[in-house]
């Protein structure tokens, strides 16, 4: 029961930091967003939905750099990754994201 009590503020402590460094990272990318379309009022949007293989973290993000890299020699700058709806994904339980980009030419 005391280790209960010794870990319970170490445990609240390190969820709360967690929540907010993902809170920041979130608000800068919405910065992000939002500056670029500001810059760029009349662009081309793609979006394109990307079925994860992995499940490990590595393999994800080595996907989704790849995928980013393709598209960016294509003209296209990335601008965000949201996790994809669960009904065209529902059978892949590896999961997938959507990639948005935009195109200030062409």
């Amino acid at each position: 029961m005391e280790i209960i009590n010794l870990l319970a503020p170490v445990v609240i402590i390190a969820t709360t930091v967690f929540v907010a460094v993902a809170f920041i990272f979130r608000l800068r990318v919405e910065r992000r967003v939002s500056a670029l379309l500001a810059e760029h009022p009349e662009v081309r949007h793609a979006s394109v939905d990307l079925e994860l293989q992995s499940i490990f973290a590595w393999n994800r993000k080595r996907a989704i750099d790849a995928k980013i890299a393709e598209m960016r020699s294509d003209g296209w700058t990335f601008l965000r990754a949201i996790p994809a709806s669960q009904r065209p994904t529902i059978r892949f339980w590896r999961g997938g994201l959507t990639l948005h980009f935009i195109r200030t030419y062409g």
